[in-house]
């Protein structure tokens, strides 16, 4: 997620509807919720016509949308770096350069790179851990501090149930490659997870775990992606009291792209849409709308210091010291790593039922 997937609160497959007013059929954007700023939906429309976001809650879902795009006729795709560049080889998505989107020219080079041919780049952030500070006497600084929490926290940590990011903060922890294939390590990482497992609450992401108001009071401490902590805070009642960190020991570099379906038969206003969501001024409004970084680079002199500042917009390079990225693995390793998981959630659960 990316996994960046980050922000979707547990919400289901939903068409928002056009006014009937609208005789045009409208553009459609494949997006997890709340991921673009009504404001300039509305802006967007005013100009160009309307525009219906599809939205889906988990990446198989999105593939599969993807896949058979002509049956669900989506236009416009929110994808992870790996998908961009996977469906892009395969034919799904239409290739684009400055000619078809001089707004590229505003794009971070890292970020180009990321996303490829065939997607422009859209939010990134970095995986960290979000924590209540009246819970804790000091602010956690490793992935320690969530392996293996203070007396207190015990009992009210959050995972990512994902074959990637349940396993990061123990493959850092141990010094290890995030997208390692080597068996032994990943075996290491599993005798981690297995002793966290006692102080675990949930392994529902904390966005959607948040939702139930009742079991949210139960939540200190969580792996999350870098702006859910604000999203955190607007769910609890207490404001403010959820912070979010960056581990000195790793994390990971996620950016979400935006691609065209190469079969859509509304490439020009996809192409337009593309161009005006990457216009620094607007790039510069949904990025603080979402509280996460855009990777427009020109979009900063349009942003308040403070803003720029806290969403890491003037941090890039330092990040990228101790940050890794996410790379296709091989289906054998998804296999354990799945394996993996299930076992740690079966651990969870005898040890919940006893």
């Amino acid at each position: 997620m990316s996994k960046n997937a980050k922000s979707c609160i547990g919400c289901v497959l939903l068409l928002i509807l056009s006014p009937l007013s609208w005789p045009a059929e409208p553009l459609r954007l494949l997006n997890w919720e709340d991921y673009l700023s009504p404001e300039l939906i509305e802006e967007w429309e005013e100009a160009n016509g309307p525009l219906q976001e599809v939205y889906f809650d988990s990446d198989q879902d999105r593939d599969a949308i993807i896949v058979n795009s002509e049956r669900h006729r989506v236009d416009v795709v929110v994808v992870d770096e790996i998908v961009a560049n996977r469906f892009g080889a395969d034919g799904k998505f239409l290739k684009l350069d400055e000619n078809i989107l001089p707004s590229l020219k505003h794009i971070e080079p890292f970020w180009r790179k990321r996303c490829g041919d065939y997607a422009m780049p859209y939010l990134w952030g970095t995986l960290g851990i979000a924590y209540r500070n009246d819970k804790l006497a000091s602010p956690p600084s490793s992935w320690a501090d969530l392996l293996f929490p203070a007396e207190n926290i015990r009992g009210h940590v959050a995972m990512i149930n994902d074959y990637t990011d349940m396993l990061a903060p123990a493959l850092f922890q141990l010094g290890y490659d995030l997208n390692t294939e080597n068996r032994t390590e990943l075996k290491q990482a599993f005798e981690l997870l297995k002793q966290q497992a006692e102080s675990i609450l949930t392994y529902e992401y904390a966005l959607t775990y948040a939702k139930q108001r009742d079991m949210f009071k139960n939540l200190y401490m969580a792996a999350v992606y870098g702006g859910d902590q604000h999203t955190l805070n607007e769910l609890d009642d207490n404001k403010g009291r959820w912070k979010y960190i960056v581990p000195e020991d790793g994390t990971v570099l996620w950016v979400d792209c935006l691609a065209i379906v190469k079969g859509s038969s509304k490439q020009k206003q996809s192409i337009a849409l593309l161009n005006y969501l990457n216009t620094p001024v607007i790039a510069a409004k949904n990025a603080a709308y979402n509280r996460i970084a855009t990777s427009n680079h020109a979009a900063v002199a349009y942003m308040n210091a403070e803003d720029a500042e806290e969403l890491g917009m003037r941090n890039l390079e330092s990040l990228q010291v101790k940050a890794q990225l996410y790379r296709e693995l091989s289906n054998q390793n998804v296999a354990l790593r799945l394996k993996i998981i299930n076992a740690i959630m079966n651990i969870h659960e005898s040890k919940n039922s006893n």
